[in-house]
């Protein structure tokens, strides 16, 4: 059945097995070290969303003391006021 064609021999074969390992090793290598990449990318990015949530926690705590500070500071404008229409009115 051979028709002349040394395609299916088994050294050809055999080369064409080991470049195709060779080409999924090589798909591998690429492949680990990009994953390594994307693993370092993501501590690096856990980290940064930590610090994020750290700031973001006491921004919220001091807009917190702030609102208290304010509606403090609209009590005693509005005794204040309170006040300074009753002194006048005796006016």
């Amino acid at each position: 059945m051979n028709n002349g064609d040394n395609a299916n021999t088994p050294e050809r074969r055999l080369t064409r097995l080991e470049d195709f390992v060779e080409i999924l090793t090589n798909e591998h290598i690429q492949f680990a070290e990009e994953h390594k990449r994307l693993l370092t990318a993501q501590v690096l990015l856990t980290d940064r969303i930590d610090k994020l949530t750290e700031r973001m926690d006491r921004l919220a705590a001091s807009q917190a003391r702030t609102d208290e500070q304010l509606h403090e500071t609209d009590e005693r404008l509005n005794a204040l006021i309170r006040v300074m229409d009753d002194w006048i009115k005796r006016q």
